[in-house]
């Protein structure tokens, strides 16, 4: 094999192996994208004024007779707490959550506790590890002076132990719930169903979107076909420049414009939905948009700042993950088209230096 050819095929094998590289990365980014869980409720921040127990079952009762009631559940944190298995001498610390409502609306797999059940709870797999040394659901364990049944074991990547309804005989009477979970109501948006609520019974809160980090990773996903679809575009330009109107080519270039100018055009339409609340009254209101802007960046810094449910900080790594990923696989994309047209130039200018050589005197 001669120096040229050699020289030839190690460029082939590093174009298809970086190719290799960055479809790997691209996938990994869709990989972790399909797995962030859409959260089953919209999350509510309480202040002023938090409901206790009598409260929030006061609520839930009137809200049960009403023609259209709302599907809440309410949240209440106390902590790291000491568990123990109830056979045995196994303990363990978890952060410990209860819940009054439908269970569904803190996370789907929640699930397993009904709305009226005070003696079971869902667990962690770690957790039911170091207290069972297994993952079997049925287990029993101590807590507060009580007996809890596991429900179900839970596939959550945090150490944390879920009650259903508190019942009031509990050892830890002073329980208030600072947080609330309500799922948008049919033909509703979801700031009309959240003030809805909370004028109804008095309540203050503050709605915090958890749909940032599936959106920051969509978007992250998005660059690499719009870098390749910008570079295709404009491949076509520069051979549809080398034909004229009576050659088939450049015919056939047109036919590729269209399709994937009609390609983009249905994606808009189909897939793509203008938020409702990104939509001003009058179109002559030009401080509108600062002032949205001025919103999303608030409620982002108040999203990283307060706690967050367990699907959410997953959602959150997930999400970080998938940005990573489709940033990365467009860095790389980029970088080998800076890398081949340097290549390009020096070749082009080694060929000229053959072509014409310099005489010596």
């Amino acid at each position: 094999m001669s120096v040229r050819s050699q020289s030839a095929f190690l460029r082939k094998a590093g174009t298809l192996t970086v190719w290799l590289i960055i479809f790997c990365i691209y996938f990994l980014g869709v990989y972790n994208y399909v797995q962030i869980r859409n959260d089953t409720a919209v999350s509510v921040f309480l202040s002023a004024a938090y409901p206790d127990r009598k409260g929030a079952e006061n609520i839930l009762k009137q809200e049960r007779k009403s023609e259209k009631p709302y599907d809440v559940c309410f949240y209440a944190d106390a902590g790291l707490r000491e568990i123990s298995a109830k056979e045995g001498n196994r303990q363990a610390q978890a952060m410990t959550v209860y819940l009054k409502g439908n269970p569904a609306g803190y996370d789907w797999q929640a699930a397993a506790l009904t709305e009226g059940d005070p003696d079971g709870c869902v667990i962690d797999g770690t957790t039911a590890w170091e207290l069972f040394g297994n993952k079997v659901p049925g287990g029993q364990i101590l807590f507060q002076g009580r007996t809890y049944t596991v429900r179900k074991v839970a596939d959550w990547g945090q150490k944390i132990l879920v009650f259903g309804a508190a019942s009031a005989d509990d050892t830890e009477t002073e329980l208030f719930y600072n947080r609330l979970f309500i799922r948008r109501r049919n033909g509703e948006t979801e700031e009309s169903t959240v003030n809805g609520f909370l004028m109804k019974y008095g309540l203050q809160g503050t709605v915090v979107s958890s749909t940032l980090p599936k959106n920051a990773g969509l978007a992250a996903l998005l660059l690499l076909p719009a870098v390749l679809s910008g570079s295709l575009w404009t491949e076509i330009s520069r051979e549809k420049k080398n034909y004229t109107v009576k050659d088939t080519e450049y015919w056939f270039c047109n036919l590729l414009y269209s399709v994937m100018a009609g390609t983009v055009v249905w994606l808009l339409f189909t897939h793509l939905t203008w938020p409702e609340g990104w939509i001003p009254s009058r179109w002559s209101d030009f401080g509108f948009w600062k002032e949205k802007v001025n919103q999303a960046v608030a409620e982002f810094k108040l999203y990283l700042m307060l706690p967050k449910t367990v699907s959410q900080t997953e959602g959150m790594i997930l999400g970080g993950k998938t940005v990573c990923a489709g940033g990365g696989s467009c860095f790389l994309y980029l970088l080998r088209k800076v890398y081949e047209k340097g290549y390009d130039r020096i070749s082009d200018r080694g060929r000229r230096g053959k072509d014409f050589p310099v005489e010596q005197n």
